[in-house]
């Protein structure tokens, strides 16, 4: 890949496209599939993954799903994480072990934060913004007389 595709896919200009990562599979084009693994979004970086398991023993594509196993993206992080526990050393498995646990960590903070969760207008005597909403629109039309003088 020469450097005006390199600049063209970083700044999204060119997508990449699940026929392109297979052609590129087919070709045998590591380094393609490492940079549409870096710089595509998380169906792509799936895609990729998956395209290169057969090669994950190559340091190249060991480096790139280590450098994976961290992404925003839990579904892309976890089919990276499936790659390497197979033959994952001690210190790769800790690793690993505290990525979950972490993850795990910030689901339950977001799960008894006030703002993220919906079970709060659950309790008796509190209805939901949008329930407010429905029931204003529900009184005005009682109340207005019917438009136009119908």
């Amino acid at each position: 890949m020469n450097f005006l595709f390199r600049i063209l896919y970083r700044n999204q200009i060119l997508e990449f496209t699940e026929g392109k990562l297979n052609r590129w599979s087919e070709k045998e084009a590591i380094d393609k599939l490492i940079f549409a693994a870096n710089y595509g979004i998380y169906n792509i970086r799936l895609k990729c993954i998956e395209l290169l398991e057969s090669r994950k023993s190559t340091p190249e594509v060991n480096n790139l799903l280590k450098y994976m196993i961290k992404d925003k993206v839990e579904i892309v992080s976890e089919a990276a994480i499936k790659l390497l526990e197979s033959n994952a050393s001690p210190k790769l498995a800790e690793q690993i072990a505290n990525i979950r646990n972490e993850r795990k960590e910030e689901k339950k903070l977001l799960k008894n934060n006030k703002r993220t969760r919906a079970s709060d207008y659950k309790t008796p005597g509190r209805t939901s913004p949008s329930e407010k909403l429905m029931s204003r629109l529900r009184d005005q039309q009682k109340s207005n007389e019917p438009p136009y003088g119908f």
